[in-house]
């Protein structure tokens, strides 16, 4: 521990002794044992505060329990005291020291402040609103003890009685007009009085108009109320209102210092308004408002490199791809190291189903900004699919080994740079690594993307292939057992058990009726009838399971893994050259090359077997 200065606590005694603190202090021998503390009062509270500051709480509670209990009237050590208390989670200890304070001081706004906080910590409203209102009742209220109750009184369902206290705060700290106003809105839209914002909004311009906040709440409400024209009206007011920023230094319309007075964001360009409210229409899916606001802007020239790549991303998820094709082409003429351009041209070959060319693109896009987790995400889809399409990343030769290395180096750098709730990011990436065979770095980010409820079931079931992969069989179970206890009534998830337990060869009674309750579902999912195909063979249902897999290569004639099983089962019934030509079916549509080139080889030496004889 650290030891304090002989001078540093020569000064803090001479201060304590003039104020009178330690008058008649028992020492550690009159009557006080604490092994743990061999300082006086004052070096025990100096100490306790100076381990509580570097985070150590645990280790400051003995020293300033010490300093209390000799001086509980000291508001220095009291108060450093509950702090410590409250930070180590003792709010009920630290709150009877507070009633100690507020006891001896009860005109004290601090105190009963601070012991306002320590009750709504510790789920006591109603006595953290009573305290605030004595504040303010006592004409010592500060705006943000006007904002607290209010808070609260709105939390409590009293939403008319927050409304009142913040109307007060308005007439009492006119500066705070558009704090407060802003507060107002917040309860008015949570009580759903949406048609009282506008004018509350309105009222509080007169006071403040250069508040950016208050005129972006204006616009959002005008156009939920669908009042488009009166939103866009207000933008270009408010456009007109702040042109000073842009107009340079000849212009005074407008100073910086109201501006960041006011409390709102700085508007980014002369346009900020108008696109903030196409923003809000986008937000709400109303693409097409959202578009009509932005694309006169840029027919016009006034569009910024930023809102004009949205406009073209606008244009391109809602089918408009000619016009967001040839936008993209322009800002690309304009600023050929934009990025996000490049990664919009990638987004076009993908969409014209032109994968190599969208990896070329996307690579562009990610040399220019390298630690941009979209465009390296969408760099690692494009490669996921290009591989498929050339067959695949586990086939022989110097091309497969350069695509799985480029891929596993690029899943790599996204592994870094993408958030851990960026749940489509990690499933992205929970494919690329379970395609590299990587399965322990598969499985974790599909577990990730699992703690998203939209895309639960499918990056579960893939961890569980991942972890069974990995010849984690019990918890590959478990974790689709978990799915099936979650989603009771999905097909899928019983579909994927049904399935799994068929290829353990466990519980096949309990597989088949997992499989047949997803059957029900969807009759003719050809994925559901392989699997109950599989079930039967599995249990020596030969002909059975050739009945469902004929049907299951019905829907999908182009799958291996069906073709496979019913190759295999031919072979079982003794159709051995129809099982030989299945299997190399599966093999030349991307079957596991691997394993299939033994089963083919085994058919093939029964075949020579029986011409043998």
């Amino acid at each position: 521990m650290k030891q304090i200065s002989s001078r540093l606590l020569t000064c803090l005694l001479v201060c304590l002794l003039a104020s009178g603190a330690l008058a008649d202090i028992p020492g550690p021998g009159d009557g006080i044992a604490d092994e743990d503390v061999p300082y006086g009062v004052a070096s025990s509270w100096l100490l306790g505060r100076q381990l509580l500051q570097e985070g150590k709480t645990a280790d400051a509670l003995p020293y300033l329990h010490y300093a209390y209990r000799a001086q509980p009237g000291v508001q220095a050590i009291a108060m450093t005291f509950q702090e410590a208390l409250a930070e180590g989670g003792y709010l009920s200890d630290a709150l009877e020291v507070m009633d100690s304070l507020v006891a001896a001081w009860p005109d004290s706004q601090t105190y009963l402040l601070r012991r306002s906080n320590l009750n709504l910590q510790a789920g006591h409203r109603d006595k953290a609103l009573e305290d605030l209102r004595r504040i303010r009742e006592a004409g010592a209220a500060t705006p943000a003890v006007i904002s607290a109750e209010a808070t609260l009184l709105a939390g409590a369902g009293q939403p008319e009685r927050a409304l009142a206290v913040f109307r007060e705060g308005q007439t009492l700290f006119p500066a705070q007009t558009a704090r407060f106003a802003l507060g107002m809105a917040s309860i008015l839209q949570q009580e759903g009085h949406l048609k009282q914002i506008p004018e509350l909004i309105r009222d509080s311009l007169q006071v403040r108009p250069m508040d950016s906040a208050l005129w972006l709440v204006l616009l959002r409400a005008l156009a939920s109320l669908d009042r488009h024209e009166e939103a866009a009206a207000a933008a270009a007011d408010a456009t007109r209102r702040f042109a000073g920023l842009f107009a340079g230094a000849s212009r005074d319309s407008i100073t910086m210092s109201e501006v960041t007075a006011g409390g709102g964001p700085v508007p980014e360009s002369p346009q900020f308004f108008t696109i903030e409210l196409a923003d809000h229409y986008a937000q709400h899916g109303q693409i097409e408002r959202a578009v009509g606001l932005l694309a006169p802007l840029e027919a016009a020239g006034e569009l910024e490199l930023t809102p004009s790549l949205w406009l073209a991303r606008l244009y391109l998820g809602s089918g408009r791809s000619e016009e967001g094709t040839a936008l993209v082409e322009h800002l690309l003429e304009r600023h050929p190291d934009s990025a996000r351009a490049w990664f919009l041209r990638g987004k076009v070959a993908e969409a014209d189903d032109n994968w190599p060319e969208a990896v070329t693109h996307y690579r562009r896009a990610a040399d220019l900004a390298a630690h941009d987790p979209e465009i390296r995400l969408g760099l690692v889809r494009a490669l996921l699919v290009t591989g498929e399409r050339n067959g695949g990343f586990q086939a022989a030769g110097a091309l497969a080994d350069s695509n799985r290395s480029d891929l596993r180096r690029q899943a790599m750098v996204a592994s870094m740079i993408t958030a851990d709730g960026d749940a489509e990011g990690q499933l992205v990436l929970g494919y690329a690594f379970l395609t590299l065979e990587d399965f322990e770095r598969g499985a974790y980010r599909f577990e990730l993307a699992g703690e998203n409820p939209e895309y639960r079931i499918t990056a579960l079931t893939q961890m569980s292939v991942c972890l069974d992969r990995m010849d984690q069989v019990r918890r590959a179970r478990t974790t689709l057992e978990t799915l099936r206890n979650e989603y009771p009534d999905n097909a899928e998830v019983a579909n994927s058990l049904g399935y799994f337990l068929a290829e353990k060869g466990q519980d096949l009674e309990l597989a088949e009726q997992l499989v047949l309750e997803a059957i029900d579902s969807e009759p003719g999912n050809g994925a559901y009838l392989d699997s109950l195909g599989w079930v039967y063979y599995r249990l020596g249902r030969y002909e059975d399971a050739l009945d469902q897999l004929v049907r299951a290569v019905n829907a999908q004639p182009d799958d291996p893994v069906i073709l496979e099983h019913v190759g295999l089962t031919m072979l079982e019934l003794g159709q051995a050259v129809e099982a030989r030509d299945l299997i190399r079916r599966a093999i030349s549509l991307g079957g596991d090359r691997e394993r299939l080139q033994e089963v083919l080889e085994s058919v093939e030496s029964r075949l020579e077997d029986a011409a043998g004889r």
